[in-house]
């Protein structure tokens, strides 16, 4: 089930200490949040939805959540509210194509609360699959709490936003086309189309300014014979910020793709072009060479082993990574990792580790997962975006289940100027199943973080409450 822990509890306006009222106002506060949830119990039931033409699903969570810094600030007020979180999403197929729309959000009630709508999502997707072409477009609108206090929906290491910790609301509204014809046949293509605007507010962080995003993508492939194809590859993307210190970035890029079966165990990619980086700001920065990127991966009888390579221009530098990458098969599970190393060009050289291991118990399942992105900041500034996950999941008895998430995400910068940041999570979930597919929850999550020349932060809260998911054909 979809459901987004503490996220977007946050505001950057001050509350007053919860905890004060009666306890028929309390009364009143969980039965608003699960009137809704009654109404529908009436009008369907759950059930497990067979493929069909059309599909509905509402995914819902409701119940009081509590939490002592929900802004997550240095000497923060507690808030006691209600939360419910609904999920609906509609699928619609036929033989030829398939349109979904989701729409998702947080009704958050309470005397301190000073938005009733949290996390609102929009989604609208329609695909077009006929022969050897296929054609497709999406419309996304979604708005996130960047001093968020849940971290267990995993944020990416290349993400924009990942070191904010000091509070405020991204929103992107977005449109994307993508689509190939030629699929599977000798000669083919792909291509890809977005456009994305993006904006803040309630954030005082200088580097996150209101900004277009706009790439294009594409690749012309021929098959040379049953082992080797050929392609012809480019793109286009734009970032484009407004505001004081704004700074607008522009990339192109042009070249060939080989992709070959070497031998029967052994199949590699190699590309090579020509690509242009270029940033206008209070000054223009403009560079430009021949970039390189491709892998050699081997099957062997227990996984697989590789080596990937990749060096593009950025503006101003080159940068050039290259990892070796080993997955192994194991009895109860997998085992994954990677080591490497980046080297930017005047910034010196950082070693890259990566790793991914399942391991599974007859009752329990245990995942970690490293993973780690170089990056170079506005203030050209070199960082090692690092995100590390632990997760036990354990059922404890028929309908009892303990679920445990451990997360840090840490940005480890190196250079004049440099500012560390860490953040450290804690999600420890249990889920009673009860009579008509109604799950009782209970969470409790804690936030840590800690960032060079500021003040530590943390927050912790505690959640109860029941959680449903109806079906429609």
């Amino acid at each position: 089930m979809l459901f987004l822990y503490q996220k977007g509890a946050c505001s950057s306006k001050k509350r007053d200490q919860a905890g004060t009222g009666a306890p028929l106002y309390w009364v009143k506060l969980l039965g608003a949040g699960t009137v809704c949830v009654s109404a529908l119990a009436l009008t369907g039931q759950a059930q497990e939805v067979p493929e069909g033409a059309q599909r509905i699903t509402l995914d819902v969570r409701t119940g009081l959540e509590w939490s002592d810094n929900p802004d997550l600030v240095v000497d923060g007020d507690s808030r006691f509210v209600s939360r419910t979180r609904l999920d609906f999403a509609l699928e619609r197929r036929t033989d030829i194509d398939r349109l979904t729309f989701g729409a998702a959000g947080d009704v958050v009630l309470g005397e301190d609360t000073d938005d009733v709508v949290e996390n609102p999502e929009f989604r609208l997707r329609w695909d077009r699959d006929v022969g050897r072409s296929r054609l497709g477009a999406g419309l996304t609108y979604e708005s996130i709490e960047l001093d968020s206090t849940g971290f267990a929906d995993g944020v990416s290491a290349d993400s924009v936003d990942f070191s904010t910790f000091d509070g405020g609301t991204r929103r992107l509204a977005g449109i994307d086309v993508d689509g190939a014809w030629g699929v599977g046949g000798p000669l083919g293509a792909t291509y890809s189309l977005s456009q994305d605007r993006i904006t803040y507010d309630g954030t005082d962080d200088p580097t996150l300014l209101d900004a277009d995003s706009r790439d294009f993508r594409f690749a012309l492939t021929g098959a040379l014979d049953r082992t080797t194809t050929l392609g012809l590859i480019g793109s286009y993307s734009e970032f484009d910020e407004d505001g004081a210190g704004a700074l607008d970035t522009r990339s192109v890029r042009l070249g060939g793709e080989l992709r070959s079966e070497i031998t029967q165990t052994m199949t590699g990619r190699f590309a090579l072009g020509w690509q242009e980086a270029e940033e206008t700001g209070a000054d223009t920065t403009q560079s430009e060479g021949v970039f390189v990127d491709g892998e050699l991966t081997w099957a062997l009888p227990n996984g697989t082993a590789g080596i990937v390579w990749d060096s593009p221009i950025e503006v101003d530098r080159r940068r050039t990574t290259v990892r070796f990458q080993r997955s192994l098969e194991l009895p109860r599970g997998g085992l994954g990792y990677s080591i490497g190393a980046s080297r930017a060009a005047g910034l010196g050289t950082r070693p890259l580790v990566g790793l991914n291991w399942e391991y599974e118990m007859p009752r329990a399942r245990f995942v970690a997962d490293l993973s780690q992105t170089p990056a170079t900041t506005r203030d050209n500034v070199q960082t090692i975006n690092s995100v590390l996950s632990l997760n036990f999941n354990q059922q404890l008895t028929s309908r009892g289940n303990l679920d445990v998430l451990f997360t840090v995400r840490d940005g480890n910068e190196d250079g004049e100027g440099a500012v560390d940041n860490r953040r450290v999570g804690l999600d420890v979930t249990y889920r009673h199943d009860l009579a008509q597919d109604w799950d009782l929850v209970g969470q409790f999550s804690s936030v840590h973080v800690s960032e060079d020349d500021a003040e530590d932060r943390s927050s912790n809260t505690i959640f109860i409450g029941l959680e449903k998911r109806f079906g429609w054909n």
